[in-house]
């Protein structure tokens, strides 16, 4: 290495400008898919599907999860309570389905998605416990990509979800596409006539509370039945509510004894309205969400929704988008991890200052940094891709299916980072220890500190890799999600910094390293002494 300089130095480019294109071509998501045993079914009957109805199609539903293979059992869940932190409409189910052990998740998956597109009239969100929970807190909604539409008009926000939903449908990689469940739905507004009301002693308020009262219900009491409670609400029997013209017909009672019915001192009529407006940071917005197809990656899909949706909306002034979920976290938390690695750097450089003395052995040591990468771009790639050498020729040919750096992966090259500038600062102070402390020429003093760094460095960096390849090899289990990508990363990042650390540093301290850092200060010791006044 230290004879072909030119050769190491243009093969050490290569490889490095050949991981940054290969990394250029991956994708990118929040986390990783989790193997949690689980799937988790999230069921949409049409609103306003009363409780008996839905309760109803979601068992039939339900059963037929049941017979697919792979499954174990299965759990539902119909509507929440309105104290629920997540509260949701009697419309709305979840189900749990527990899987045999050993099963693959991705085949219980297609079946379901089978089995789905076979039931018109129900959407369906498919997905994980872990990972639909997190999309749940993230967005709201629990699927992993929630397109946000903000604006004034229901209406205007009514018709850009229903035209990104249809124009989102054919989209690869969506899967799971539920618009915004906002309908219109009959009510019954009542405008009060205060003059009326008047001649009747009654006021707006008095008779808003009798309306009330008769058909909303209201709270009187409490039975203590032992350990159980019972509230006592007071309102109509059940078929003197049911019609419209019950309320219409209502009789309305005021405090002199005078009675009259509802319809003499109100406008009650038939109207529509929206079943769900929904805020956020005060202003009403529209929700279209979609979770992401095996064999794509989160990245990639808002890519191609970004460019979709804009236009959509730069129709419609006086609205705008967000996008939420998995990826408004996985861009804050791609952000973070860059300017704290940013941050971390400075401080690593500033060390090795204070060390070697001298910015350009500090420059050689970081030299590793992009020695490593090639590693840990690579391994990303083995380990992502169904056919190494299928995929490189995918690549060029079509058919290319990208491997995906999740935030895992980029904590792992923040970790390999520093092992890699390790292996650099091992070797460089050893060169600048023979010349400096042994009077060892330079030329000599590289060659024989590589031979007498190669064990150290060889050592330090098994002992990690050691400790890592248990990791890899827990692909695939439970509870390995998270740890497999990182210690992928470091494990392929270590060989190669290792390896090209021990020829590419020499013939990169041959070429820019420097001198004893302390020759320049002998001899200008050696200059002044003679100057100083002979002793007496």
């Amino acid at each position: 290495a230290h004879r072909a300089k030119a050769l190491v130095v243009g093969d050490a480019i290569a490889l490095v400008a050949g991981a940054v294109l290969l990394a250029s071509t991956f994708g990118s998501s929040f986390l990783p898919d989790f193997n949690e045993g689980s799937i988790t079914l999230f069921l949409n009957t049409p609103p306003g599907t009363s409780l008996a109805e839905s309760s109803r199609i979601t068992r039939r539903v339900e059963l037929s999860v049941g017979r697919l293979e792979g499954v174990a059992s299965v759990t539902r869940r119909t509507g929440r309570a309105e104290n629920d932190e997540h509260a949701e409409p009697v419309s709305a189910s979840e189900m749990d389905v527990r899987l045999k052990p050993g099963v693959h998740v991705q085949g219980v998956h297609r079946d379901l998605v089978r089995l789905f597109a076979a039931t018109p009239g129900l959407t369906y969100q498919i997905g994980g416990p872990i990972a639909h929970r997190l999309s749940h807190i993230l967005s709201g909604t629990p699927a992993a990509v929630a397109i946000k539409i903000f604006g004034d008009d229901l209406a205007v926000l009514r018709t850009i979800a229903k035209e990104i939903e249809r124009d989102l449908k054919g989209v690869p990689g969506v899967e799971d596409l539920v618009a915004n469940r906002e309908i219109r739905a009959e009510h019954l507004p009542i405008s009060f006539d205060r003059e009326a009301l008047a001649r009747y002693g009654l006021t707006s308020a008095d008779a808003a509370r009798q309306v009330e009262t008769a058909f909303l219900g209201r709270h009187v009491g409490v039975v203590h039945r032992g350990s159980s409670r019972t509230d006592i609400v007071l309102r109509l029997a059940e078929p003197s509510r049911d019609d419209p013209e019950d309320v219409t017909e209502f009789l309305l009672h005021s405090p002199s004894g005078a009675r009259v019915r509802l319809r003499s001192v109100a406008d009650v009529r038939v109207d529509q309205a929206s079943n769900l407006i929904a805020r956020e940071n005060v202003k009403r917005k529209a929700v279209v969400s979609c979770n992401v197809a095996e064999g794509h990656n989160l990245g990639d899909l808002v890519a191609e929704i970004r460019r979709r949706v804009d236009p959509i909306l730069a129709r419609h002034p006086g609205t705008f988008v967000e996008y939420g979920g998995q990826f408004e976290a996985q861009e804050n938390a791609s952000s973070r991890i860059l300017w704290s690695s940013l941050g971390v750097l400075v401080l690593i450089v500033g060390v090795l200052y204070m060390s070697l003395r001298s910015f350009r052995p500090v420059l050689l040591c970081l030299l590793n940094l992009p020695l490593a990468l090639v590693g840990g771009v690579a391994a990303v790639f083995i380990s992502d891709s169904p056919s190494v050498l299928g995929n490189l020729t995918a690549l060029v040919r079509g058919g290319y299916v990208p491997p995906v750096l999740s935030i895992a992966s980029l904590v792992g090259f923040v970790g390999l980072a520093g092992i890699a500038i390790r292996n650099g600062l091992l070797l460089i102070d050893h060169y600048y220890h023979l010349m400096e402390k042994e009077d060892v020429p330079k030329e000599r003093a590289m060659v024989q500190g590589a031979q007498e760094r190669l064990v150290p460095i060889l050592m330090t960096a098994l002992s990690s890799a050691l400790a890592l390849i248990p990791l890899v090899l827990a692909k695939g289990e439970i509870g390995s999600e998270l740890q497999y990508p990182l210690a992928v990363v470091m494990l392929g990042g270590l060989v190669s910094s290792t390896i090209l650390n021990l020829y590419v540093v020499p013939v990169g301290f041959a070429l820019f390293g420097g001198g004893p850092r302390g020759a320049a200060k002998q001899a200008s010791a050696a200059s002044v002494a003679p100057l100083a006044p002979a002793a007496p």
